[in-house]
């Protein structure tokens, strides 16, 4: 029996169990032997003896909880009594405390008498036994450090994906444990002990009235890991260590992880963030492999997920546009071609390490993403000449913008201002023009600003009229220098657009002059650009503007509206996705999109400037 325990139990176990198995068979032994025994209390000792392990061995047993931490008091007396009985009843010291009690009684005669050769044999057997394995000559009874215990706060039960591990808490954790509490572990299935698994703590749950929590990997730590066990998981309590795991996981700046339904074009994400700062328009990233992805935040819903039949947990559900690799040499955002992992984890972008290069006129900064430095950058030459549209809701900042694009296209660009308000005449140096003198305003090389002004703001017959004769007589000198070799560049900007060019719906009068004269509008819009004449149109609503019109605008501006029928219009061009975001879109923020656009994506942009 000590053969076989030392060589076929030990190695693998060593446990209350391993005790019971050693003793029982003893136990049995000693009672088919006692009338053998001369001396009965001597037999009453060694039965008292092993009874006494068999019953440590069944009180440690009893008193293990798994539901418990290993330092929790029940864990911790039923660790002493084990270190007892293991270390008393193994196969090494029990058998041999028999085998050297019973040669003893052979050679006191209590029993029978051995011959010495017999004796010495059984010793010299006995000795080389004992020596097999030298390393269980270590005390089994040395306890493991406090600090070991101390912050081991579950077990890990499975895996939900690559980087999501389901863990159950000991019971007398459950209430110290909350989300973005940062842990450590080894896995059994990970590849090398060289390292350990640093993560924090996603989501905490309750199930079969049991509380249970998924742990994100975030990185690894190559920290002291000979006091990991393997699926035992450690809560990280040292506040240098939190700090220092802390920064390198960027737990402070960690939004979620990328769920089910998610494309290449948009992902959804399970949010959960430290500190609740995500906004619409917001910039994100995350790693596909060593690719470093943006996604711009459009939407969040609430979503409840279903664990069991009897629990629920809600969760919220985020979603995001791709606008994909950051082009510094471009100032543009390069699509990327596939979706990531499940359970990505994503990160509040942080831009500060991208150095913007240098860029000048045509090329204007109309905002920058929300929360970063990275700027939307238009072209305002291809703007113009291909014309643009700023839309939204009045008081949004459609003619601040266009202030600050006028002045900035005036140096070399003839600007024509189409106003019902008066409101551009109170804010910029403008020339009245008219027939009798665009020829010398268009001629001269100063950088001036034409306005015309229309006698009422109601688009009556009159109005419409005067207004298509005037572009079309701009378009006439245009094709004429154009011809002659010496083109011109000149925007119309049309201010207040439902008035002077109104979709056929909401035309003041009802007559199919006015509707001529509208399509007549839109045909030298479309061809405008061949000789160099452009358009910037602002409108409050889409579906009060010429449709034929708008459809030439290859760049689009959107601030917020509410309307179904500029969403639908502005669906083509912006998409699904970000129409729902117009809205919610918070003041000085828009939608751009288009060719003049350096990102050639539609995205949310901050236009706010800081004031002088």
């Amino acid at each position: 029996m000590l053969f076989f325990s030392i060589l076929f139990i030990e190695p693998y176990y060593s446990s209350p169990k391993n005790v019971i198995t050693n003793s029982i068979p003893l136990l049995l032994v000693y009672l088919s032997i006692q009338s053998s025994f001369k001396n009965e209390t001597l037999w009453y000792a060694t039965i008292t003896l092993i009874s006494v392990l068999i019953v440590l061995s069944i009180v440690a047993i009893a008193l293990a909880s798994e539901n418990e931490s290993p330092d929790s008091f029940r864990n911790k007396l039923s660790n002493r009594i084990k270190n007892i009985a293991v270390f008393v009843g193994r196969g090494k010291v029990i058998y041999s405390f028999v085998f050297i009690s019973i040669l003893i009684l052979y050679k006191s005669k209590i029993i029978a008498e051995v011959s010495d050769s017999y004796l010495f044999t059984m010793v010299t057997l006995w000795g080389l036994v004992l020596i097999i394995d030298p390393k269980l000559l270590h005390n089994s009874f040395i306890r493991e450090t406090v600090s070991v215990q101390s912050n081991a706060i579950g077990e890990i039960i499975g895996v939900q994906s690559k980087k999501i591990f389901l863990t159950k808490l000991f019971e007398d954790r459950s209430k110290s444990i909350k989300r973005f509490d940062i842990v450590t572990f080894k896995y059994s299935m990970q590849d090398s002990d060289s390292y350990a698994i640093a993560g924090i703590v996603f989501d905490t749950y309750l199930l079969n009235q049991e509380k249970w929590i998924k742990i994100l990997q975030l990185g690894t730590t190559q920290n002291d890991l000979s006091s990991l066990k393997r699926n035992v998981v450690y809560k990280t309590v040292e506040p240098d260590e939190i700090q220092n795991l802390s920064d390198s996981l960027r737990i402070s700046d960690f939004v979620g992880v990328v769920i089910e339904k998610s494309s290449i074009g948009t992902i959804k994400f399970e949010y959960s963030k430290q500190t609740d700062d995500i906004q619409e328009g917001d910039l994100l990233e995350l790693k596909v492999g060593n690719r470093r992805l943006f996604y711009q935040v459009v939407s969040g819903t609430t979503e409840l997920e279903k664990l069991e039949s009897k629990n629920e947990s809600g969760f919220i559900e985020g979603e995001a546009i791709q606008l994909g690799e950051w082009q510094n040499d471009v100032l543009s955002f390069q699509k990327f071609g596939w979706v990531p992992s499940i359970n990505t984890p994503i990160f509040k972008a942080d831009t500060s390490d991208i150095e913007v290069d240098h860029y000048q006129y045509p090329d204007f900064e109309l905002g920058t993403i929300p929360s970063t430095t990275l700027p939307s950058v238009i072209n305002l030459h291809e703007a113009i000449s291909h014309h643009t549209a700023l839309i939204g809701v009045t008081g949004s900042g459609k003619s601040f913008l266009a202030r600050e694009i006028i002045d900035q296209l005036k140096t070399d660009t003839k600007i024509i201002c189409i106003d019902f308000t008066g409101e551009w005449k109170k804010k910029l140096e403008l020339t009245s023009l008219n027939n009798g003198n665009l020829d010398a305003f268009l001629a001269a090389e100063d950088d001036s600003i034409g306005l015309v002004e229309l006698p009422t703001v109601s688009n009556t017959v009159s109005v419409i009229q005067s207004t298509e004769d005037f572009i079309s007589l701009i378009f006439s000198k245009a094709k004429q220098a154009y011809e002659a070799n010496a083109p011109m560049r000149i925007c119309l900007v049309l201010e207040e657009a439902h008035t002077i060019v109104p979709e056929g719906n909401f035309l003041g009068v009802n007559n199919w002059d006015s509707k001529a004269v509208v399509n007549k509008m839109g045909q030298v819009a479309l061809q405008g650009r061949k000789y160099g004449v452009g358009l910037l149109v602002i409108a409050q609503r889409t579906a009060n503007v010429s449709k034929t019109v708008l459809t030439q605008c290859n760049t689009i501006v959107c601030y917020q509206a509410f309307d179904e029928t500029s969403f639908n219009f502005l669906g083509n061009y912006i998409g699904r996705d970000l129409v729902q975001a117009l809205p919610n879109l918070k003041r000085y923020h828009a939608i751009v999109t288009g060719k003049a656009i350096r990102s050639n994506l539609p995205m949310i942009v901050n236009l706010e400037r800081e004031i002088e």
